[in-house]
């Protein structure tokens, strides 16, 4: 996934609660009156779920619950008079919110508002983060006179129920709410090591500082264009790659020349010299999905997972072992570049158009076939089988679209080859 984010405007979210909508699915009640507080309501919901994490509040008053609101859920905060947020944040999708709103909103526009923030939050951990995308799935948007309740959850069903109950039922007498207009709590969810998740395909290999000579090129004491400052270090492959031709990287600037130190210890160390291109391109594929991982903090909806700001780009996933779909593609690009096999990057979109996607295309034994090596690379939390690592290695353009990705097809080659597909 690309830094897209898709939120509802205000003047969209404005129209949505003060025209009339076609029914939600969600069952609406004409009346309904408890003396919990939507703190209390959504604090009751977390606690029906057996595996629920830590989670942050959000409460009026909030920075982050006002631009939750009225960003994010695309609601007018004029006509939300109460509310509650309760989020797990960084790999993890799981939420709770309660919203008590006015007598001027429309129960079924926000439901409707909700709805879609659900079905957006979606697209973002799909082919990522696979259960957590599974949940969003199955999320559910439930209402109760002017109450409405977003539940994305493991048991959307007990969630559901503890709702229901904060209307028959007595509150609790004792609470631990969060002081008033007191900003985010701290955080301490489980966050998945996505190294659990990874492919045990090939050991993975830690990037050593020096490696020894070999027959590709090494640093030599030539001239060389010298990269920005580091303070201003931006990715350029073209400066990298006229600098491996040169045999000489000393002048780069430190990340340029870190990337290309660890190109090297892989190809010298894991791609075979002797293989076709096919299996140079599989040795590379492997090792970059035992190396790297998503990064999920992408994904959160919380200051307190910080994204690593380099997982575009070849040097946050070398190094770093971070990236998103970019820094996988990318880095997939400056492989194949180095080794001199015909490679191109396709960035289109997935999850039905609305969130940008990069993958890449192989020329092989003149046929073409798309690679998409960040899908191959998922956060799971259980094992991840090498039919789920290979996916995508070496795949039709055919296939390509039966699973969600879409791309300006009169920009690059249509894949039909099918010779070089990966075989279990």
């Amino acid at each position: 996934m690309m830094r897209k984010k898709v939120f509802l405007s205000g003047v969209l979210a404005l129209g949505l609660l003060l025209a009339a909508c076609a029914p939600a699915q969600a069952p609406v009640e004409s009346a309904a009156a408890t003396d919990w507080t939507p703190l209390q309501m959504a604090q009751a919901i977390w606690d029906t779920q057996e595996d629920g994490p830590e989670y942050t509040v959000l409460l009026p008053g909030d920075s982050m619950y006002d631009t939750l609101v009225s960003e994010s859920y695309g609601l007018d905060p004029a006509l939300v008079e109460d509310g509650a947020v309760l989020l797990a944040g960084g790999a993890s999708a799981r939420e709770a919110a309660v919203l008590r709103l006015s007598e001027d909103a429309d129960p079924q526009a926000a439901v409707q508002a909700l709805e879609d923030y659900l079905e957006a939050r979606a697209g973002e951990f799909a082919g990522y983060l696979l259960e957590e995308a599974a949940l969003l799935e199955e999320a559910r948007v439930i209402t109760r006179g002017s109450y409405v309740a977003l539940l994305a959850c493991g048991d959307p069903e007990a969630a559901e129920e503890a709702f229901g109950l904060c209307f028959t039922q007595s509150p609790p007498k004792e609470t631990s709410s969060p002081p008033a207009g007191a900003e985010t709590q701290e955080v301490l969810p489980p966050q998945e090591s996505a190294a659990s998740a990874e492919t045990p395909l090939p050991e993975e290999s830690t990037p050593a500082e020096t490696a020894a000579p070999s027959s590709t090129p090494q640093p030599a004491q030539s001239s060389v264009p010298q990269a920005s400052p580091t303070v201003s270090w931006q990715y350029d492959e073209a400066r990298l790659l006229e600098a491996w031709a040169a045999g000489d990287w000393s002048m780069l600037a430190e990340e340029d020349q870190a990337i290309l130190d660890i190109c090297r210890e892989v190809i010298d160390t894991v791609v075979p010299a002797d293989g076709s291109e096919c299996d140079k391109e599989l040795a590379v594929h492997d090792w970059m999905i035992a190396h790297g991982s998503y990064d999920s903090n992408t994904l959160s909806m919380l200051p307190d997972f910080q994204e690593n700001p380099q997982n575009d780009n070849p040097y946050g996933f070398l190094v770093d072992g971070l990236g998103i779909c970019m820094g996988y593609t990318t880095t997939f690009q400056l492989f194949m570049d180095l080794l001199g096999i015909q490679c191109i990057t396709v960035e289109g979109t997935a999850y039905h158009g609305t969130e940008d996607h990069a993958w890449n295309q192989v020329q092989l034994d003149g046929a073409w076939y798309c690679v998409d090596v960040t899908w191959d690379d998922p956060t799971t939390t259980g094992a991840v089988t090498d039919w789920m690592a290979h996916r995508f290695f070496n795949v039709t353009s055919d296939y390509m679209r039966t699973t969600d990705h879409q791309w300006d097809e009169s920009a690059v080659p249509e894949a039909e080859g099918t010779a070089l597909a990966w075989q279990s």
